[in-house]
């Protein structure tokens, strides 16, 4: 009589039971709408939400105008105000009435015409008083820009004392004063031609949203199985464990890619976002890294086995940092030495990096690569803890 041979200490992987678990897992997307709509719909939404939403532009800046002098110069300068469509002029006659709009947050500047402009502009030491609200110091930033940039089209079309001296917007306080020369200055800026924040916004958004959305899904599913009791039955079939975590993770994985098309299209067709780098390269980074979130939502899923605690492990382990720390919104050379090294340890600070780059200048492909290598390092080692985690115990 042969003794019967021990079978294999771990399941073997087959399969069969892999494909089966695959369609169980789409079979239960369709039952589960909602799923399918954080997964596809639910990104875009989000892009136009914040595309629309955030954004660095100011239009219609409610400015004060003092002008103490009636000059052809005053009058001309006041009109390539008054013709900007990023300000809304407001005339006044005196300091203390302009003073008192800016105080009541009626407008967000003052523009100052001082008596004599004309005659000084004609010596060459012209002064122009700028007052600004400067509460939000980014806001009052751009302001200022706008205003340098509409006396800089002034200084181009009025031309005195034979074309030698021209008028020149100086100060961004009423204490400050200067003198310059016939100077012109001809910028271009590169990347971004159409001076618009929804190209340097919507690239890095798509990364963002596209974080929330698989991270959730990923640390929803494990979870719900526990929760329902159906991971109890899935642990006395002959599944392994590698093919039940694969099902889960290539099902979520390809709604996310839905997702991620969809947030493409949304980004070229909406808000006009160009895609100068490799396509494929594009799509390999939001894949990897799409891939690195459900791996990380499965991880919280299958070790925690509580929805509600793994949702919101996911949030702030990984949408929030791709927020805040990542360099989305903050440039990470103007932040602290620490706050500076936690964002190069996040996987989204390569991604926007990259992503940013194939949407806007199309190279280094070689930073790409080495981005793209490095997303898959975490993708790879949150797959490996989550499939440590998923074990067919009932303890």
């Amino acid at each position: 009589m042969t003794a019967r041979r021990p079978g294999p200490l771990l399941p073997v992987f087959s399969l069969g039971r892999f494909l089966a678990l695959l369609g169980k897992e789409y079979a239960q997307m369709r039952r589960d709408p909602a799923s399918i709509f954080v997964g596809t719909l639910l990104p875009v939404i989000l892009i136009l939400l914040f595309g629309w939403g955030l954004s660095m532009d100011l239009t219609r800046v409610p400015v004060a105008l003092i002008t103490a002098e009636e000059s052809p110069l005053v009058t001309a300068a006041a009109a390539e105000f008054e013709g900007s469509r990023y300000f809304a002029v407001s005339r006044v006659n005196s300091r203390a009435e302009a003073e008192h709009l800016l105080a009541s947050r009626r407008v967000d500047a003052i523009v100052d015409f001082p008596a004599g402009f004309s005659r000084d502009a004609a010596a060459g030491n012209a002064v122009l008083g700028l007052t600004i609200h400067g509460v939000d110091a980014s806001a009052a930033s751009i302001i200022r820009t706008y205003i340098k940039a509409t006396v800089g089209l002034m200084q181009e079309k009025v031309t005195l004392r034979e074309e030698s001296t021209q008028v020149v917007g100086v100060n961004a306080s009423a204490a400050s004063t200067a003198s310059v020369g016939a100077v012109s200055l001809v910028s271009r800026s590169w990347f971004n031609e159409a001076n618009t924040s929804a190209w340097y916004l919507v690239p890095g958004l798509t990364v963002v949203v596209l974080t929330l959305s698989a991270s959730f899904l990923g640390s929803v599913v494990i979870a719900r199985e526990w929760e329902r009791g159906t991971m109890e039955t899935l642990c006395i079939t002959p599944a392994a464990p590698a093919e039940i975590l694969l099902s889960k993770f290539l099902s979520i994985l390809s709604v996310a890619a839905v997702g991620a098309v969809l947030s493409w299209l949304t980004a070229v067709a909406v808000f006009g976002t160009p895609v100068r780098g490799n396509l494929g390269l594009l799509a390999a980074t939001i894949l990897v890294y799409a891939a690195w979130a459900i791996a990380f939502g499965l991880f919280l899923s299958a070790h925690f086995r509580i929805q509600f605690l793994a949702i919101q492990l996911a949030v702030i382990g990984s949408y929030l940092p791709s927020l805040i720390l990542s360099g989305y919104l903050f440039d990470l050379r103007s932040v602290p030495d620490f706050i500076a090294v936690t964002g190069r340890l996040l996987p989204a600070t390569y991604a926007i990096e990259s992503v940013k780059i194939l949407y806007l200048s199309g190279g280094p492909e070689r930073l790409v690569l080495s981005n793209l290598a490095i997303l898959g390092a975490w993708c790879v080692g949150f797959l490996a803890l989550a499939l440590m985690a998923t074990k067919k115990r009932l303890d």
